[in-house]
């Protein structure tokens, strides 16, 4: 038996092709007619392609064979988008290579030409995991048409008894939201620690210069302008690095309200790690600083993506 070491089950299913249809109904024929008319030459060809039939299932099933497959998500993965699956594929028969198999999963399908005896290929399998936190790994199959296509044999894969830990739901969202608050320190959102006034598009306000050929339109100063005379434009400088943002995570009592609240804030989380930002992230129970965690992402996506609401109760 262990020469013919079949999945997770040890043995294999089959099912025909449409040219294996073809090829048992014309085998079906050719039979019948060599009984009516006792034709040795049909005898002999009946023969030949009954003989097609079982060399296809003796050697699909050696190919399938002694095939060691293990999974494991490459890289994170996030509900509701496509994550990759990485299946290593390992033939552990001596002396004998295996050819043309397919690894499926939920639709999903990568093919295998050619696999050398004691060796390893890697295949990358995408799956869509739809709810966060932990996730088993769907029934995968490994399947072959060797050699001549008429029958499709495969047998069922071992994922092992690991769940995937699956993060929050991603999604655009806007920074202009009353649960960031940005440089925690400032009193007034519109001015920073050397009285200059701070543009509302994240930029410093240098000066205010003259309007020259070139300038862009939306820097007009309006208020200055009026009081000027003439047209008077902003100067602007980037913020400095040290940006720092504070969010706040308010779990609601209904699920659905709570799962767009969790998406919402792990995106946002996202973004101003994207931006540059020291985020200091508070819910009703813990709170996460990025500064302490080395700008990971990873402890406050784990948190919301294993949050169940029971501090509501």
């Amino acid at each position: 038996m262990s020469l013919l070491r079949l999945g997770k089950d040890n043995w294999a299913r089959t099912s025909p092709t449409k040219e294996g249809i073809v090829f048992l109904g014309l085998s079906l024929f050719v039979g019948f007619a060599a009984l009516n008319t006792g034709n040795n030459l049909l005898y002999l060809a009946f023969g030949m392609m009954l003989s097609f039939i079982v060399a296809s299932g003796v050697m699909s099933m050696i190919n399938l064979s002694r095939i060691e497959v293990s999974v494991k998500p490459s890289g994170d993965a996030f509900a509701a988008s496509p994550s990759r699956l990485k299946f290593s594929i390992r033939n552990e028969k001596y002396l004998i290579p295996s050819y043309s198999l397919s690894i499926e999963l939920k639709g999903e399908k990568v093919f295998i030409p050619y696999l050398p005896s004691k060796k390893e290929n890697v295949a990358l399998v995408s799956y869509l995991f739809r709810q966060r936190g932990w996730n088993k790994i769907p029934e995968a199959r490994l399947s072959t048409r060797f050699p001549f296509g008429f029958f499709k044999k495969w047998i069922r894969v071992d994922t092992g008894e690991d769940n995937v830990l699956v993060y929050p739901r991603l999604q655009n969202v806007s920074l202009d939201n009353e649960n960031i608050k940005r440089n925690p320190e400032d009193t007034n959102p519109d001015q920073d620690g050397s009285g200059r006034e701070r543009s509302m598009s994240g930029e410093d306000i240098r000066s205010i210069k003259e309007y020259s050929f070139g300038d862009n339109p939306k820097l007009i100063h309006w208020k200055t302008t009026a009081k000027m005379g003439r047209v008077m434009v902003r100067e602007i400088e980037e913020e400095a690095d040290n940006k720092e943002a504070v969010l706040r995570f308010t779990p609601h009592k209904d699920n659905s309200a709570l799962e767009r609240e969790i998406s919402r804030v792990a995106s946002t989380f996202v973004e101003l790690l994207k931006r540059g930002y020291e985020v200091e992230f508070v819910s009703p129970e813990r709170k996460f600083s990025t500064s302490r965690s080395g700008r990971s992402p990873r402890p406050v996506l784990t948190y919301l993506a294993l949050f169940d609401g029971k501090v509501l109760s």
